[in-house]
């Protein structure tokens, strides 16, 4: 006999309840740790993520912007000696060229990389060794811009990895799509790049499998 309206409602709470709900099209997340780390030549983005991870945790979150991030927001009362890793996954939408501007203070160096999940190569690396301070001025010459093109449907990982010994400037990454205008990376500008993917045959197998005797018991 046909199912109730009833039934049919139990049969989709059963499904919300087993599927991620609108699986993250990305997320970003922020943290910092203590280091008295100098970046050396040779190092590599595996490297710099081993020493940052490495140290005692002083803040970590879960962001939506990553915009005006600093130990005063993220790791209160921390001004030295310690390391910052920024982090973006996403699904790639889009495929094309992709740029992304830092502003940052690290004054012992660091790298901004593109990892590619699903391989696990490194997609793009900059490693900086130097004394990089922006100033917060988008025209000074220690901002930095790094590239990569992706491919819709791959899923990837965006970093940046500081080191700072003194004063706890803050970091700010904006990116470009195919030469467009540089803007602040956040969920609600970066949000069109990003592909939510559809939920697998398992999770829908599994869905129906809970709704079965629902709508059994109700014959």
């Amino acid at each position: 006999m046909p199912s109730s309206p009833r039934l049919a409602a139990l049969a989709a709470l059963a499904l919300a309840l087993l599927l991620p709900s609108a699986a993250a099209a990305l997320t970003i997340d922020v943290s910092f740790t203590a280091s008295t780390y100098q970046v050396q030549a040779g190092d590599r983005y595996a490297d710099l993520l081993a020493e940052h991870t490495s140290g005692v945790v002083l803040g970590a979150s879960s962001v939506t912007s990553l915009a005006g991030v600093s130990t005063s927001v993220y790791a209160p009362g921390n001004t030295t000696d310690y390391s910052v890793l920024m982090s973006v996954q996403l699904v790639a939408a889009q495929s094309g060229s992709y740029q992304f501007q830092a502003g940052v203070d690290w004054g012992r160096g660091g790298v901004a990389a593109v990892l590619d999940n699903g391989t696990g190569a490194t997609v793009s690396e900059l490693v900086r060794t130097d004394d990089i301070w922006w100033a917060y001025d988008w025209n000074h010459s220690d901002v930095f811009v790094t590239g990569a093109n992706l491919t819709a449907g791959e899923s990837y990982t965006l970093a940046w990895i500081g080191f700072e010994g003194c004063c706890a400037g803050s970091s700010t990454i904006r990116f470009s799509y195919e030469g467009s205008p540089f803007t602040v990376l956040d969920t609600g500008s970066m949000g069109p790049y990003a592909a939510v993917r559809a939920p697998g045959a398992a999770a829908l197998l599994g869905a129906a499998l809970v709704a079965l005797p629902l709508l059994r018991r109700r014959r």
